[in-house]
């Protein structure tokens, strides 16, 4: 997969000149294995981090060292952006599969706040944003249930990744297992099995070794019972998934 640049991934926040300003302070690219996790010296608020490609996943363990993942990040993300703003994280990060980011060191992030405060100000746009998705992650797992909050999960991920080109309405391919499904939405995983059994069974979509293959779209929202005001994706994006979720035949949007 090609790395997902600031403009493309931020295109209705930062302008074109701006996003190169961005990229322009970033380090080389810093490969992660699958699954490995990222070193303690990048949660101290030193160094903000870029997702340019791969996912990476926030979660946090209990004393029996069970997880609950806090959020996903996906291509185009900045990782744990609130801990970097606050000083430190307070979750684990881990790549799921292979995945690639870039580095800005604190003090040339901080140079924004004095020479260019419109970018910086951006900044928290985008936090909040991640505030938006942490809140609906908790309606999610504390109001739906069953194959609503499997649904739920699956058009969540679709549509993120729609919005940045990186798949169509028909599907998408992650570098996520059933149990991975299951610890981000706060399930057994015979029991997330189940639900995507049911799913599958129903003719609304497929997932297996990482694919989710969709066949009735507007059923797979109604079952997650999904809106996405949420993401605050703009109203040409919102207008588009939401007439492909609703009616007519799945279509393709091209990769940006």
């Amino acid at each position: 997969m090609p790395e997902m640049t600031i403009e493309q991934a931020w295109s209705a926040v930062f302008t074109p000149f701006q996003a190169r300003l961005l990229s322009d302070i970033q380090s080389v690219p810093i490969a992660l294995r699958p699954r490995q996790q990222i070193s303690s010296s990048k949660t101290t608020g030193n160094s903000l981090l870029y997702l340019s490609s791969g996912f990476v996943g926030i979660c946090r363990l209990d004393r029996m060292g069970r997880r609950q993942f806090l959020s996903l990040n996906l291509p185009g993300d900045y990782v744990d952006l609130s801990g970097f703003l606050l000083g430190h994280s307070t979750g684990i990060k881990n790549a799921f599969g292979a995945a690639t980011v870039r580095e800005t060191s604190y003090d040339r992030f901080q140079a924004f706040h004095i020479k260019a405060t419109d970018i910086y100000e951006k900044f928290w746009r985008i936090s909040m944003i991640e505030a938006s998705i942490s809140r609906y992650w908790i309606f999610r797992i504390g109001r739906l249930v069953g194959r609503a909050r499997i649904a739920n999960f699956l058009c969540e991920m679709l549509v993120r990744l729609y919005a940045r080109g990186l798949c169509s309405m028909d599907g998408f391919d992650v570098p996520l297992a059933q149990t991975d499904i299951a610890e981000i939405c706060g399930m057994t995983p015979v029991h997330a099995s189940r639900m995507l059994s049911e799913l599958r069974e129903d003719g609304i979509c497929t997932f297996a070794q990482g694919s989710l293959r969709i066949m009735k779209l507007p059923e797979l929202f109604q079952a997650g019972q999904y809106r996405w005001d949420y993401l605050y994706l703009g109203a040409d994006l919102d207008h588009e998934i939401r007439e492909m979720a609703s009616v007519g035949p799945l279509r393709r949007r091209a990769s940006a």
